[in-house]
């Protein structure tokens, strides 16, 4: 009898080590995207590769952008996007011809770019769509690379928010300035 009871409790150590790691298997490609990821909106991946990609090609161009304002751009993009695709106020004009005429090969990520920043170069989002966008702004769930910084609200137009690096808490401005030095140590014997 004690060899029939202890059967069962095999399958289950079985079935759960087997289910922990499916469980850790799954998990670790949501960790691989998330890694890869410059920046997450409302479930989209941007890529790292795509972020660099469109980096390079505007620096090619001549177009001197940081690699965070592509990914604040990047991330304010779809969002622009669905507000003037409603009213309408906007579409790609001389300014996003102009520039992704001279990108040769432009990926979507950099025709996506050059639209957001064509966009409010543009002033030609109405106060409904400035007012739709920061709705849908609040509203959005938005990751990013820590290499990146972190996303800051802003109450400023144009994209109202920024992505940059904050000073951490733990860093007190004014503070003890005085250099730190090494303990002495006694000769050796």
């Amino acid at each position: 009898m004690k060899a029939w009871s202890a059967q069962p409790a095999k399958r289950v150590a079985v079935v759960g080590i087997a289910a922990l790691g499916a469980v850790s298997l799954l998990g670790g490609c949501g960790f691989e995207t998330r890694q890869q990821a410059a920046a997450v909106v409302n479930g989209e991946v941007i890529h790292e590769s795509d972020v660099r990609e469109t980096y390079d090609q505007l620096k090619a161009a001549k177009l001197d952008f940081a690699e965070n304002i592509v990914v604040t751009a990047l991330v304010a993009a779809p969002l622009l996007k669905d507000v003037v695709g409603k009213s309408g106020s906007w579409k790609p004009d001389e300014t996003y011809a102009s520039v992704i005429s001279s990108i040769p090969d432009a990926t979507d990520t950099t025709k996506e770019f050059v639209a957001a920043v064509a966009l409010i170069q543009s002033q030609k989002m109405t106060p409904a769509d400035v007012a739709a966008y920061r709705a849908d702004l609040k509203k959005a769930d938005i990751s990013v690379n820590p290499k990146y910084g972190s996303v800051v609200q802003s109450a400023e137009g144009p994209v109202y928010f920024t992505i940059g690096q904050q000073t951490p808490n733990w860093v007190k401005p004014g503070g003890n300035t005085a250099p730190v030095t090494a303990p002495a140590t006694a000769p050796a014997q």
